[in-house]
């Protein structure tokens, strides 16, 4: 038998998706390649220099800082396409360690299933629960193509919508533990 992939997908993919969102990311592909994911895409109206192949930890992060602060300021433009933008593993810790801080803080509302984050997390869900191995997919229009190996080494193919992965967002959102209540200190 097989080992199962490590990858815990969902983290992966969820923490990536928060990445990509910050760029208001229209479509992309993402491929697995020697241990790094890499994107490339097509971005919404915001004015951003071109990405090209480089080493994501300073580029990208940077280039999020300064997207993150002209949204506010800044809604037209052209649309940009990037490629080559790599994400090794420390920028994953980097943006799960973010996320993680985002949606624990008491101001934080529920998962949105429509996000590309979480949809990207459902289908990391998926590839975790079927041990499969991520090879590539691409979202275009809402519409989302897996390739990946699954447990008998053949090559897979599988297309999906937001609406396709309610039910394991249901599912999910079932398992998460109850927020903690407020005991009372004595003096109410």
């Amino acid at each position: 038998m097989k080992p199962k992939p490590t990858a815990q997908y969902q983290n992966v993919l969820r923490a990536i998706g928060q990445g990509l969102e910050i760029l208001e990311v229209k479509s992309f592909e993402l491929e697995v390649s020697d241990g790094y994911y890499l994107a490339s895409g097509k971005c919404k109206n915001i004015k951003a220099p071109v990405v090209q192949q480089r080493s994501l930890a300073k580029s990208f992060l940077s280039l999020i800082r300064k997207v993150d602060k002209k949204k506010t300021t800044q809604t037209s433009g052209l649309p940009f396409h990037f490629s080559g933008l790599r994400f090794a593993r420390s920028d994953i810790e980097l943006l799960d360690r973010k996320g993680k801080v985002l949606r624990s803080s008491e101001n934080s509302s529920p998962p949105n299933p429509q996000s590309l984050s979480h949809i990207l997390r459902m289908l990391g869900t998926y590839l975790d629960h079927h041990g499969s191995r991520l090879l590539r997919l691409s979202w275009d229009q809402q519409v989302i193509t897996l390739w990946h190996i699954n447990t008998q080494d053949i090559e897979a193919k599988d297309v999906f919508t937001p609406s396709n992965l309610y039910d394991l967002w249901v599912h999910q959102f079932k398992k998460r533990k109850p927020l903690r209540v407020s005991k009372p200190t004595g003096g109410d």
